[in-house]
């Protein structure tokens, strides 16, 4: 399977994770040695059998969060859109927030577009907020 265009590949990815959906996650990812991910904390996971099993480690024994995201930037070209996103998860259980800050990357293959790399990462400063005068 592959996405018309990067905006449904993203929208299916943010789906399989809100699902805790392992195939459906599948389908989103390129069967590839080149595909990466890391997870925030994390070290870097190298070909789609390795995320995918990571995927499967992060969706055990988990409540399905509430999960939105928000583009903040997008860079691409023919092959290949690059998006900043802004993640909000709230955990299954409802009792913590968190903003994650990701990039995802995907690629167009032969019939459509496919993810190609996630990395997410918690922001090590809050923004602020600017002074009431």
């Amino acid at each position: 399977m592959s996405f018309r265009d990067p905006a449904s590949a993203e929208a299916a990815f943010y789906a399989a994770f809100g699902a805790l959906d392992v195939e459906m996650m599948r389908g989103v990812w390129m069967d590839s040695p080149e595909v990466s991910c890391i997870h925030p904390g994390g070290g870097l996971l190298q070909g789609t059998a390795e995320v995918l099993r990571s995927w499967t480690e992060v969706f055990r024994d988990s409540q399905p969060p509430r999960i939105t995201h928000r583009l903040l930037q997008s860079s691409s070209d023919q092959k290949l859109v690059v998006h900043t996103v802004e993640e909000m998860v709230n955990s299954g259980s409802g009792q913590r927030d968190v903003t994650i800050l990701a990039t995802n990357i995907y690629v167009h293959v032969d019939d459509g577009w496919r993810m190609l790399a996630h990395h997410a990462s918690l922001p090590l400063v809050e923004r602020r907020q600017p002074p009431l005068h």
